[in-house]
């Protein structure tokens, strides 16, 4: 009787230690940022941006989908932004220039950085995040390390006072050195103010890759979407990078 209560102790001990969940690795968010060290941007990189939005308003399409093209060089001299003269505004009747504008879309150097030089935008990330889950899971046929942190809430004294709901969740795929491969964030916050409500949500996902030995942005999507007042808008935007 005493080893059967024995062996059937074993058994439930097993079973918790196999329920129990793993310890998170604490060093996670540092091994990013020693990836992220690895492929530092000193180096100067060369790419072409193309660009596409839609619109909505109160989940119709609003306009026509707007279109862009950018040359962007980044380097220790600094960041330009190029643009090829059908991308230049035209002169024109008002009408006429009012069509492309409603029809265009332009790279602004903010977005350019981020494009060429993600690696900043992910350590400012990572600075207060609370690391969330660091698991190895397959990917694209092989075996990627997955890190999951909530950020620091970019909301000040103010801010705090109406949010009702802060939501932001960043995953990351790492390769073998701890680069990342993947990033994609959801945002999705609450605000009342007043007995007013509004409710924002962003969704981004971006793919790298090693270009000169640096991190560049291949490909991203931002989706965002916010209603209050009885309105309801939104937009996405696409971005294609190619080294040159």
């Amino acid at each position: 009787m005493r080893t059967h209560r024995r062996m059937r102790r074993a058994v439930l001990l097993t079973g918790l230690l196999l329920l129990a969940p793993l310890p998170l690795r604490a060093d996670a968010l540092a091994d990013v940022r020693t990836g992220l060290d690895r492929v530092s941007p000193s180096a100067s990189v060369r790419v072409r941006v193309e660009i596409s939005r839609t619109e909505t308003e109160k989940e119709k399409p609003k306009g026509p989908v707007k279109k862009g093209e950018a040359v962007v060089e980044h380097g220790p001299s600094g960041l330009s932004v190029h643009l090829e003269p059908e991308w230049l505004p035209k002169t024109g009747t008002k009408a006429e220039q009012k069509k492309q504008e409603e029809a265009t879309v332009r790279l602004d150097p903010g977005q350019a950085l981020k494009l060429v030089d993600p690696g900043a935008e992910i350590r400012q990330l990572l600075d207060g995040a609370t690391l969330v889950s660091d698991r190895p899971e397959p990917f694209e046929g092989r075996s990627v390390r997955t890190v999951v942190l909530h950020p620091v809430p970019d909301l000040d004294e103010e801010d705090r006072k109406s949010v009702k709901r802060y939501e932001d969740t960043v995953t990351l795929r790492l390769d073998a050195d701890g680069v990342p491969l993947t990033l994609a964030r959801t945002l999705d916050v609450k605000i009342s103010k007043m007995l007013i409500s509004f409710t924002v949500s962003h969704r981004e996902s971006r793919r790298f890759a090693r270009v000169a030995g640096r991190l560049v942005t291949t490909s991203g999507t931002e989706e965002s979407s916010g209603s209050g007042l009885g309105q309801s808008g939104g937009s996405t935007t696409r971005w294609t990078v190619t080294p040159l």
